[in-house]
């Protein structure tokens, strides 16, 4: 059975109306190439950043459209968050069993309270990443792994890029890097100046991951326990992961093919695990390809565009027969 699908982003707090990750129009664009389906990206926004977009409310979409196309959807996906809209009432096409809202990131984690109240008094269905301890254990949660990795245009856009020739270890932070542990990456820094470290930020997202090509490994988020894009785009680059991935990831995966920085699984000190980390692998190169060859067979395997929207078939069809 074919579907007429709007995926909503950009209404979370704090996202200035952008759609998360490019997460919305991958998943419109993978329920259209893989699924047969009709389905649209509503976006409020664009950044740097320079995803791909379908629409965006007012810019290229009229209001008119939005509504005209909404009163034929049979599902509804919302990114983070559903609040009122002015001049785009969607609400009155909702109903219990043809939306959902999913996950993202800070978005949900900043709006949980809110959100399991609307579930309590609702019946608001919500889809979490499972690995992602932070918002799993606040919400009444569906968990599926919904994170879509765009491995066909990560390919293109990498073509002939080589590896630095010296080891280089990149970060690629948000919000400045502090609130994802900046100030251990600097830490870290200071302590070993002959490593070569580039900071990859304020670019677009084909220049970013055209610079992180070029490096050995990458420092991911430092304080959050969990993992998201940039950790799943490494593997596809073949890139060494130092993050703060903690316990619940490899209990909900036990085939998980990252390291861990986290002081839970290495019981030491995050900035000594870093730094033993990098002499490892500047040491003993030869040891860890095949952790490389393994994270890229995991991603593939994980979150393809094809696996991911097989998934949302299967989900939307118990969600909308739940009740």
């Amino acid at each position: 059975m074919t579907e007429q699908v709007l995926i909503v982003s950009g209404l979370a707090p704090g996202c200035g109306g952008m759609d998360s990750g490019c997460q919305g129009w991958l998943l419109a664009h993978a329920m259209r190439k893989h699924l047969g389906w009709t389905a649209q990206n509503l976006s409020f926004g664009t950044s740097y950043l320079a995803y791909p977009t379908d629409w965006v409310f007012e810019k290229n979409v009229s209001r008119a459209t939005v509504m005209e196309y909404a009163k034929e959807c049979t599902y509804f996906i919302f990114l983070d968050s559903i609040v009122d809209i002015p001049g785009l009432p969607l609400g009155q096409f909702l109903r219990p069993n043809n939306h959902c809202i999913i996950g993202v990131g800070s978005g949900l984690r900043n709006t949980a309270d809110y959100v399991l109240m609307d579930q309590i008094k609702r019946g608001l269905t919500v889809v979490v990443a499972p690995q992602d301890e932070t918002t799993v254990t606040r919400v009444i949660g569906v968990p599926f792994d919904f994170i879509i990795v765009d491995i066909e245009e990560i390919e293109a856009i990498t073509k002939g890029v080589e590896k630095n020739d010296e080891f280089t270890v990149c970060h690629a932070h948000t919000h400045g890097g502090v609130t994802k542990g900046g100030e251990i990456i600097e830490k870290v820094m200071a302590d070993m100046p002959d490593i070569r470290f580039e900071e990859i930020s304020g670019m677009p997202w084909r220049d970013a991951i055209r610079a992180k090509a070029k490096c050995h490994a990458i420092i991911d988020d430092l304080v959050l326990p969990t993992y998201g894009l940039n950790v799943l785009e490494a593997g596809i680059l073949h890139q060494h992961v130092l993050s703060d991935i903690g316990p619940w990831c490899y209990m909900t995966y036990v085939d998980f093919p990252f390291s861990s920085v986290n002081t839970l699984m290495t019981h030491e000190d995050v900035v000594d695990t870093i730094e033993d980390q990098i002499n490892a692998l500047c040491e003993f190169p030869e040891m860890w390809e095949h952790k490389l060859d393994d994270a890229d067979a995991w991603v593939r395997a994980h979150h393809s565009p094809e696996v991911v929207s097989e998934r949302w078939k299967h989900f939307i069809n118990w969600s909308k027969n739940r009740c």
